[in-house]
């Protein structure tokens, strides 16, 4: 009563690909995903060709096997509330796969906003799932004397919040750990019939508090397309239970295809599984009798998006991963299960024979505990690894090369900088000096980011006997690579729906890597845009293995080890 009309189980709904259907069985490839934020409609930051209508949505929902998705509207998240909730209706109107979401504010301006009751009562005529609220974006406070009069009357409807702190504008880039978590935990404890669910664009150092926040709040959730955390949806699962978790995507800003091939490959129970991608959503939006209408999306366009959408991997198909690193807990931010067996038998279960790792120590601190530890993984697991020596330029040009040294004499065969975090310049002149020893001793040599177009090219027309990997995907190099056999790009992060795409376009897939970055980030994060990219299989096979297995042949040789 009061909401959207829209068709039952078993009628038909239009839709650029798929179909609704009543009394199909269940395939392994459909796990009735329910999206918990995507965003309809042009925004600030929309590039030419960019995706963002609801058409570009549904295709993308067939593509990756999604069901349902609850909608904003970028005005009400970027401009004013009213005008982005408006038009939200009608982007969604008529679409029984779409459900709108309204974005709010504090009361007091009462020419902006209906008063609570009213506005509860809109939500219920119009078919309004939930309540977003953006604080940053919107400079209001999430404590009692700020929000309590808004929030009394959805907690007694039990209306899903949907708490986010990113903000958008001018200058606005990467946004880490930007939740207020004491301000959340209380805002749940004075509201504990209000659902919450925490979402930004991304969770990383924050995530002690994160699980604070999840002891204290029973009714606290959060959604998934923040949480590019190593083995983060086994761990919250086995602790708090998987009722805590909503699938997400954050389309069209991220992809689906990070977020939802790592829930598929999840190790947790199917259901579970079932229960994040759609279930627990559905549960947090019955206060307001929505329609869901059951979906079955079409087939999988490929083996490898079959491998993505059901969490199913043939054994036939592997990977290799030029950019992992070894932590063995010991860094910064929590990092579950990442003992050495555990890497070793997240790798087999997704099928990654050969990781090229470095070490996190060296990142933020000293880099020779780092290196022992990688030169441990490579000594128990020879086959499996291959090691590169992280080094910080500020030791200087001779502790340089004693530690490049050091780490051949223990069977590393490559190198790592990071000047970036190091705090040294990307320029500097002991960049170089890694490079030197790179070039002399045929390796592969990983930096985070080399720095300008021009840089590059001195080095590798420099340099020429060294492979030079950019450490995380970037076009800015495509003229050089186009000169230069000698560079190639990892594929960390693919971040859009078509991010894969458009760097296959500008760089070719005979130059683009496949990389985890793990235990920073989940394999299958990285496995995720590639395996459900718009591209053939050989170029994916390509780029998930066969590029880096051809270099491994040429460069970074195990004669060359010193053993």
């Amino acid at each position: 009563p009061g909401h959207r009309t829209e068709p039952r189980y078993g009628s038909a709904v239009n839709s650029p690909a798929g179909r609704t259907c009543a009394g199909k069985g269940r395939s392994m490839d459909h796990w009735n995903v329910f999206d918990a934020n995507c965003l309809v409609g042009r925004h600030l930051k929309l590039q030419e060709g960019g995706r963002h209508s609801a058409a570009h949505l549904l295709e993308d929902m067939d593509h990756y096997g999604i069901a349902e998705a609850l909608v904003l509207d970028p005005l009400g998240r970027e401009n004013h509330p009213v005008d982005g909730n408006d038009r939200v209706l009608r982007q969604t109107a008529g679409q029984a796969r779409l459900h709108p979401v309204w974005s709010a504010l504090p009361t007091g301006a009462v020419d902006e906003q209906p008063e609570p009751a009213a506005f509860i009562a809109d939500m219920r005529r119009h078919g309004v799932a939930a309540v977003a609220l953006f604080p940053r974006q919107y400079r209001f406070e999430l404590s009692d004397w700020c929000l309590d009069d808004l929030l009394e009357p959805l907690a007694a409807a039990r209306v899903p919040v949907f708490i986010n702190p990113t903000e958008v504008g001018p200058g606005s880039g990467w946004q880490s750990d930007a939740t207020d978590w004491n301000a959340v935990v209380g805002l749940c404890r004075r509201h504990p019939a209000l659902p919450v669910i925490v979402s930004e664009f991304r969770i990383r150092r924050s995530q002690r508090l994160l699980y604070k926040a999840l002891d204290a709040c029973p009714n606290l959730h959060v959604e998934l397309s923040a949480c590019w955390l190593h083995r983060c949806i086994e761990y919250i699962t086995a602790r708090w239970g998987s009722r805590r978790l909503l699938f997400g995507s954050g389309w069209p800003m991220l992809g689906p295809h990070m977020t939802l091939a790592t829930l598929t490959t999840a190790e947790i129970a199917d259901a579970d599984k079932r229960a994040i991608a759609g279930d627990n959503l559905r549960n947090l939006l019955s206060w307001c009798g929505l329609t869901h209408p059951a979906v079955e999306p079409p087939p999988p366009a490929d083996e490898f998006v079959r491998f993505a959408r059901s969490g199913q991997r043939p054994p036939t198909m592997t990977f290799l991963d030029c950019h992992g690193h070894r932590g063995d807990r010991a860094c910064h931010y929590h990092l579950p299960n990442a003992t050495l067996p555990g890497i070793v038998a997240d790798m087999d279960r997704l099928g990654v024979t050969r990781t090229c790792i470095f070490s996190f120590t060296g990142v933020f601190s000293d880099e020779q505990p780092g290196n022992d530890l990688v030169a441990e993984a490579v000594r128990n697991h020879p086959d499996r690894f291959v090691g590169f020596t992280l080094v910080n330029p500020h030791r200087g040009r001779e502790a340089m090369i004693a530690e490049l040294e050091r780490g051949r004499q223990m069977g590393l065969r490559g190198i790592k900088l990071i000047p970036h975090y190091q705090g040294y310049p990307e320029e500097g002149p002991l960049i170089d000096v890694a490079c030197q020893w790179a070039h002399d001793h045929r390796q592969i040599i990983l930096n985070h980011h080399w720095g300008s177009p021009a840089q590059v090219e001195r080095l590798v027309s420099t340099y020429t006997q060294a492979c030079f990997i950019t450490g995380h995907a970037t076009g800015a190099y495509a003229a050089i690579m186009a000169k230069h056999p000698n560079l190639f790009v990892c594929s960390c992060p693919l971040l859009g729906p078509r991010a894969c795409e458009e760097m296959v376009r500008t760089i070719g897939a005979d130059r683009l890597l496949f990389g985890s970055d793990l235990e920073d980030l989940p394999i299958a994060w990285g496995l995720g845009p590639i395996l459900f990219a718009h591209l053939s299989p050989d170029d994916k096979r390509r780029i998930l293995g066969g590029n880096l297995e051809r270099l491994l042949e040429t460069y970074s040789q195990i004669t060359d080890a010193g053993r």
